[in-house]
Protein backbone atom coordinates (compact mmCIF):
# COMPACT_ATOMS: atom_id res chain seq x y z
CA UNK A 1 0.00 0.00 0.00
CA UNK A 2 2.84 2.37 0.92
CA UNK A 3 4.54 1.60 -2.38
CA UNK A 4 1.24 2.08 -4.25
CA UNK A 5 0.61 5.47 -2.63
CA UNK A 6 4.14 6.63 -3.39
CA UNK A 7 3.80 5.45 -6.98
CA UNK A 8 0.52 7.31 -7.42
CA UNK A 9 1.98 10.47 -5.89
CA UNK A 10 5.00 10.26 -8.17
CA UNK A 11 2.76 9.78 -11.20
CA UNK A 12 0.63 12.78 -10.22
CA UNK A 13 3.72 14.93 -9.73
CA UNK A 14 5.07 13.80 -13.09
CA UNK A 15 1.79 14.68 -14.83
CA UNK A 16 1.70 18.10 -13.15
CA UNK A 17 5.25 18.77 -14.26
CA UNK A 18 4.44 17.77 -17.84
CA UNK A 19 1.33 19.94 -17.89
CA UNK A 20 3.25 22.90 -16.51
CA UNK A 21 5.74 22.57 -19.37
CA UNK A 22 3.21 22.87 -22.21
CA UNK A 23 1.29 25.85 -23.56
CA UNK A 24 -2.46 25.85 -23.02
CA UNK A 25 -4.47 28.42 -24.96
CA UNK A 26 -7.81 30.10 -24.29
CA UNK A 27 -10.70 30.53 -26.75
CA UNK A 28 -8.88 33.43 -28.40
CA UNK A 29 -5.74 31.34 -28.88
CA UNK A 30 -3.88 33.27 -26.20
CA UNK A 31 -1.84 31.54 -23.46
CA UNK A 32 -3.87 30.98 -20.30
CA UNK A 33 -2.73 32.98 -17.30
CA UNK A 34 -3.20 30.25 -14.67
CA UNK A 35 -3.22 26.43 -14.59
CA UNK A 36 -4.47 24.26 -11.74
CA UNK A 37 -4.53 20.47 -12.03
CA UNK A 38 -7.93 19.17 -10.89
CA UNK A 39 -7.27 15.45 -11.33
CA UNK A 40 -8.12 12.63 -13.71
CA UNK A 41 -11.12 13.09 -15.97
CA UNK A 42 -13.83 10.72 -14.74
CA UNK A 43 -14.65 7.49 -16.57
CA UNK A 44 -18.17 8.81 -17.22
CA UNK A 45 -16.90 11.91 -19.00
CA UNK A 46 -14.33 9.93 -20.97
CA UNK A 47 -17.11 7.64 -22.15
CA UNK A 48 -19.19 10.62 -23.34
CA UNK A 49 -16.22 12.18 -25.12
CA UNK A 50 -15.42 8.89 -26.83
CA UNK A 51 -18.27 9.54 -29.27
CA UNK A 52 -15.99 12.14 -30.87
CA UNK A 53 -12.55 10.90 -29.85
CA UNK A 54 -12.70 7.88 -32.12
CA UNK A 55 -9.14 7.81 -33.47
CA UNK A 56 -6.19 6.25 -31.60
CA UNK A 57 -4.44 9.54 -32.33
CA UNK A 58 -6.99 11.20 -30.06
CA UNK A 59 -7.29 8.88 -27.07
CA UNK A 60 -6.82 5.21 -26.15
CA UNK A 61 -7.79 3.48 -22.89
CA UNK A 62 -4.20 3.40 -21.62
CA UNK A 63 -3.77 7.17 -21.93
CA UNK A 64 -3.91 9.34 -18.86
CA UNK A 65 -6.39 12.20 -19.13
CA UNK A 66 -6.06 15.07 -16.70
CA UNK A 67 -8.48 17.96 -16.14
CA UNK A 68 -6.78 21.34 -15.78
CA UNK A 69 -8.64 24.45 -14.66
CA UNK A 70 -7.30 27.51 -16.45
CA UNK A 71 -7.96 31.24 -16.63
CA UNK A 72 -8.29 32.77 -20.08
CA UNK A 73 -9.33 36.09 -21.52
CA UNK A 74 -13.02 35.16 -21.35
CA UNK A 75 -12.85 33.63 -17.88
CA UNK A 76 -12.34 30.10 -16.53
CA UNK A 77 -12.07 27.11 -18.84
CA UNK A 78 -11.11 23.49 -18.40
CA UNK A 79 -8.53 21.79 -20.55
CA UNK A 80 -8.20 18.02 -20.85
CA UNK A 81 -4.55 17.02 -21.21
CA UNK A 82 -3.64 13.60 -22.56
CA UNK A 83 -0.62 11.92 -20.96
CA UNK A 84 1.01 9.34 -23.23
CA UNK A 85 4.57 7.95 -23.28
CA UNK A 86 5.93 10.70 -21.08
CA UNK A 87 4.45 13.59 -23.04
CA UNK A 88 1.45 15.85 -22.51
CA UNK A 89 -0.92 17.08 -25.24
CA UNK A 90 -4.13 19.12 -24.85
CA UNK A 91 -7.17 17.51 -26.45
CA UNK A 92 -8.92 19.95 -28.78
CA UNK A 93 -12.05 19.48 -30.87
CA UNK A 94 -13.61 21.75 -33.47
CA UNK A 95 -16.86 23.61 -32.90
CA UNK A 96 -18.55 23.08 -36.27
CA UNK A 97 -20.18 26.52 -36.15
CA UNK A 98 -17.35 28.80 -35.03
CA UNK A 99 -14.55 26.55 -36.37
CA UNK A 100 -12.66 27.17 -33.13
CA UNK A 101 -10.50 24.42 -31.63
CA UNK A 102 -11.84 23.98 -28.08
CA UNK A 103 -11.40 21.63 -25.10
CA UNK A 104 -14.10 18.93 -24.88
CA UNK A 105 -15.54 20.53 -21.73
CA UNK A 106 -16.46 23.63 -23.78
CA UNK A 107 -18.80 21.64 -26.02
CA UNK A 108 -22.44 20.92 -25.25
CA UNK A 109 -23.51 17.32 -24.56
CA UNK A 110 -26.81 15.94 -25.86
CA UNK A 111 -29.22 13.06 -25.46
CA UNK A 112 -32.01 11.56 -27.59
CA UNK A 113 -35.23 9.93 -26.37
CA UNK A 114 -37.20 8.90 -29.45
CA UNK A 115 -36.86 5.14 -29.69
CA UNK A 116 -33.45 5.00 -31.37
CA UNK A 117 -30.75 2.62 -30.24
CA UNK A 118 -28.79 5.44 -28.60
CA UNK A 119 -31.68 6.66 -26.42
CA UNK A 120 -30.62 7.86 -22.99
CA UNK A 121 -26.92 7.93 -23.86
CA UNK A 122 -25.02 11.20 -23.58
CA UNK A 123 -22.97 12.29 -26.59
CA UNK A 124 -20.50 15.10 -27.12
CA UNK A 125 -21.89 17.55 -29.67
CA UNK A 126 -20.14 19.51 -32.39
CA UNK A 127 -21.04 22.93 -30.97
CA UNK A 128 -20.09 25.15 -28.04
CA UNK A 129 -22.72 26.79 -25.84
CA UNK A 130 -22.32 30.33 -27.19
CA UNK A 131 -23.05 29.31 -30.76
CA UNK A 132 -25.75 26.83 -29.79
CA UNK A 133 -27.76 29.63 -28.19
CA UNK A 134 -27.41 31.78 -31.30
CA UNK A 135 -28.21 28.86 -33.62
CA UNK A 136 -31.32 27.91 -31.62
CA UNK A 137 -32.99 31.21 -32.51
CA UNK A 138 -34.09 30.44 -36.08
CA UNK A 139 -34.59 26.67 -36.13
CA UNK A 140 -38.28 26.58 -35.21
CA UNK A 141 -39.14 28.69 -38.24
CA UNK A 142 -36.93 26.41 -40.37
CA UNK A 143 -38.83 23.33 -39.17
CA UNK A 144 -42.22 24.95 -39.88
CA UNK A 145 -41.08 25.87 -43.39
CA UNK A 146 -39.95 22.29 -44.11
CA UNK A 147 -43.27 20.91 -42.89
CA UNK A 148 -45.32 23.37 -44.92
CA UNK A 149 -43.08 23.19 -48.00
CA UNK A 150 -41.85 19.58 -48.15
CA UNK A 151 -39.53 18.47 -50.95
CA UNK A 152 -41.38 15.18 -51.46
CA UNK A 153 -44.22 13.01 -50.14
CA UNK A 154 -41.83 10.75 -48.24
CA UNK A 155 -40.38 13.69 -46.30
CA UNK A 156 -43.84 15.05 -45.53
CA UNK A 157 -45.16 11.73 -44.27
CA UNK A 158 -42.18 11.07 -42.02
CA UNK A 159 -42.22 14.61 -40.60
CA UNK A 160 -45.89 14.33 -39.74
CA UNK A 161 -45.23 10.90 -38.21
CA UNK A 162 -42.38 12.32 -36.11
CA UNK A 163 -44.74 15.04 -34.91
CA UNK A 164 -44.07 18.55 -33.67
CA UNK A 165 -40.44 19.50 -33.09
CA UNK A 166 -39.96 21.91 -30.22
CA UNK A 167 -36.34 21.13 -29.31
CA UNK A 168 -33.14 21.98 -31.13
CA UNK A 169 -32.05 19.68 -33.97
CA UNK A 170 -29.25 19.48 -36.49
CA UNK A 171 -27.65 16.36 -37.89
CA UNK A 172 -24.24 18.04 -38.09
CA UNK A 173 -24.21 19.36 -34.52
CA UNK A 174 -26.05 16.42 -32.96
CA UNK A 175 -25.28 13.38 -35.13
CA UNK A 176 -27.09 10.10 -34.63
CA UNK A 177 -25.29 6.83 -34.06
CA UNK A 178 -24.53 5.08 -37.33
CA UNK A 179 -27.14 2.39 -36.71
CA UNK A 180 -29.88 5.01 -36.15
CA UNK A 181 -29.25 7.29 -39.13
CA UNK A 182 -31.56 5.39 -41.49
CA UNK A 183 -34.48 6.01 -39.11
CA UNK A 184 -34.27 9.72 -39.92
CA UNK A 185 -33.63 9.54 -43.65
CA UNK A 186 -35.93 9.25 -46.65
CA UNK A 187 -35.35 9.20 -50.40
CA UNK A 188 -37.04 11.94 -52.43
CA UNK A 189 -38.65 11.60 -55.85
CA UNK A 190 -35.29 12.17 -57.53
CA UNK A 191 -33.52 9.44 -55.57
CA UNK A 192 -31.70 11.87 -53.29
CA UNK A 193 -31.35 11.30 -49.56
CA UNK A 194 -33.23 13.73 -47.33
CA UNK A 195 -32.26 13.95 -43.67
CA UNK A 196 -35.17 14.54 -41.31
CA UNK A 197 -35.12 16.62 -38.11
CA UNK A 198 -34.21 14.61 -35.02
CA UNK A 199 -34.69 16.82 -31.96
CA UNK A 200 -32.58 16.27 -28.87
CA UNK A 201 -34.30 15.40 -25.60
CA UNK A 202 -31.80 17.04 -23.26
CA UNK A 203 -28.66 19.19 -23.27
CA UNK A 204 -26.02 19.90 -20.66
CA UNK A 205 -22.69 21.68 -20.29
CA UNK A 206 -19.82 21.23 -17.85
CA UNK A 207 -19.53 24.03 -15.27
CA UNK A 208 -15.82 24.55 -14.59
CA UNK A 209 -16.32 26.39 -11.31
CA UNK A 210 -18.84 23.94 -9.83
CA UNK A 211 -17.17 20.87 -11.38
CA UNK A 212 -20.61 19.59 -12.26
CA UNK A 213 -23.01 19.50 -15.18
CA UNK A 214 -25.55 22.28 -15.75
CA UNK A 215 -28.72 21.68 -17.78
CA UNK A 216 -29.17 23.68 -20.98
CA UNK A 217 -32.69 24.40 -22.23
CA UNK A 218 -33.12 22.57 -25.58
CA UNK A 219 -36.33 24.44 -26.50
CA UNK A 220 -36.25 26.27 -29.81
CA UNK A 221 -36.81 30.01 -29.66
CA UNK A 222 -40.36 30.75 -30.78
CA UNK A 223 -41.74 27.30 -29.92
CA UNK A 224 -44.98 27.25 -27.90
CA UNK A 225 -44.77 26.76 -24.14
CA UNK A 226 -45.10 23.30 -22.61
CA UNK A 227 -48.72 22.37 -21.90
CA UNK A 228 -52.04 23.26 -23.57
CA UNK A 229 -50.38 25.83 -25.83
CA UNK A 230 -48.48 23.06 -27.62
CA UNK A 231 -51.60 20.94 -28.04
CA UNK A 232 -53.41 23.89 -29.59
CA UNK A 233 -50.48 24.72 -31.82
CA UNK A 234 -50.24 21.18 -33.25
CA UNK A 235 -54.01 20.90 -33.74
CA UNK A 236 -53.96 24.15 -35.71
CA UNK A 237 -50.98 22.96 -37.73
CA UNK A 238 -52.78 19.73 -38.65
CA UNK A 239 -55.74 21.76 -39.91
CA UNK A 240 -53.41 23.87 -42.02
CA UNK A 241 -51.77 20.72 -43.43
CA UNK A 242 -55.21 19.29 -44.27
CA UNK A 243 -55.90 22.42 -46.31
CA UNK A 244 -52.55 22.32 -48.13
CA UNK A 245 -52.09 18.55 -48.49
CA UNK A 246 -55.50 16.95 -47.81
CA UNK A 247 -54.82 13.49 -49.20
CA UNK A 248 -51.34 13.06 -47.74
CA UNK A 249 -52.36 14.40 -44.32
CA UNK A 250 -55.34 12.07 -44.06
CA UNK A 251 -53.09 9.13 -45.00
CA UNK A 252 -50.61 10.11 -42.28
CA UNK A 253 -53.34 10.46 -39.65
CA UNK A 254 -54.87 7.12 -40.61
CA UNK A 255 -51.48 5.40 -40.40
CA UNK A 256 -50.85 6.94 -36.97
CA UNK A 257 -54.25 5.77 -35.74
CA UNK A 258 -53.41 2.20 -36.71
Amino acid sequence: LFYSCNTMAAAAASSASLIDSIDLLDEDEQPVTTKAVIGDVSAERREVWSTRLTSPDDLVPTDGLVAVKCTGGRGPLEHAVRIRDGSATPLLLECKVSYEELPPAALVEYQFADGGGDDGKWHLSMVCLEYLLAFRAGKFADWEKRLLQPTCKAEFRRMVAIGPVYNVFDHHMFPSAEEDKSLFEVTDDNGRKVILPRPVAALRIWDVEKQAYEDVDPTLDGAPAVGPERETYWANMIEKLKENFPEETEECLAAAAN
